[in-house]
């Protein structure tokens, strides 16, 4: 129902601001790990991973985003590497070649190479830069998602990837594009993002981002499809499962901190 979906984003609104202005770096590294390991333990659930499968995935993967920052060398160069991998050929190859069947182990390294680099993201960008900053980049996926939904339900006729997610239009992806470059170039203008100084970098970093938001949201839906789902849980009244509301998310947080750490 329409009222359980505003009531719900209203929820997670407040809920998510709060942490991300308001909660020490531990507190916030832990919400930030929660999120993360709602969507494993959704996309274990969904391949029908026994329960000590499920724990064995969610602890290994748990103890790798724990070990990260506590390593005496930067590692942010291999998350950077891995995230571009992942984002730029691992994934569109998946969905290139759309496999009707995954494995268990597939499902796991999956889960290893989406979520904890996004994690890995979201806690050094907040650390170094503040919650505004990393808001803002966040902010970059529910935009896309914004004038994709708004332009395809208007304008929307030719598919974006018809045997993938039939609700998707080149349309919407294209509305969605020009929303997010209009937000970036607006950031830049006000100077409101480090990120984009100038409209050239807004420009950049609105085509890559809301290509690899689409790809993101793209690989969920085969991952449902695949699994034969039609959500990824039902923990969100009106929006499905977490794994749902973070796809695109996880695919910006990942590249936009591998093009972010390639400035700096």
């Amino acid at each position: 129902m329409l009222s359980h979906r505003i009531g719900t984003a209203l929820i997670l609104v407040l809920l998510c601001g709060g942490v991300l202005f308001y909660a020490n770096s531990q507190i916030f590294a832990t919400a930030a790990w929660l999120m993360c390991l709602a969507g494993v333990h959704e996309a274990c659930k969904m391949y029908k991973f026994s329960f000590a499968q499920t724990i064995v995935t969610m602890m290994t993967l748990t103890a790798i985003a724990v070990a990260l920052p506590l390593l005496k060398y930067d590692v942010s160069q291999i998350i950077r590497i891995v995230s571009v991998v992942t984002w730029c050929f691992v994934v569109p190859l998946t969905l290139i070649f759309t496999p009707q069947k995954f494995s268990k182990l597939a499902i796991a390294i999956f889960c290893l190479i989406l979520f904890v680099p996004a994690y890995y993201a979201m806690t050094v960008l907040q650390a170094l830069f503040g919650p505004w900053q990393l808001l803002s980049i966040m902010a970059i996926a529910w935009v896309s998602d914004t004038g994709a939904y708004a332009v395809g339900k208007i304008c929307g006729k030719h598919k974006l990837a018809k045997k993938i997610s039939p609700g998707k239009s080149i349309e919407g992806a294209i509305g969605g594009l020009v929303f997010v470059i209009a937000y970036l170039c607006t950031l830049s203008h006000f100077g409101l993002a480090y990120y984009v100084p100038t409209y050239a970098l807004a420009v950049k970093f609105a085509v890559i981002l809301t290509i690899v938001g689409i790809i993101g949201d793209l690989l969920e839906s085969w991952f449902k499809r695949v699994a034969q789902v039609k959500d990824s849980g039902k923990i969100l009244p009106g929006h499905g499962g977490v794994f749902d509301r973070i796809d695109s998310l996880i695919a910006v947080l990942a590249i936009a901190f591998a093009l972010i750490r390639g400035m700096i």
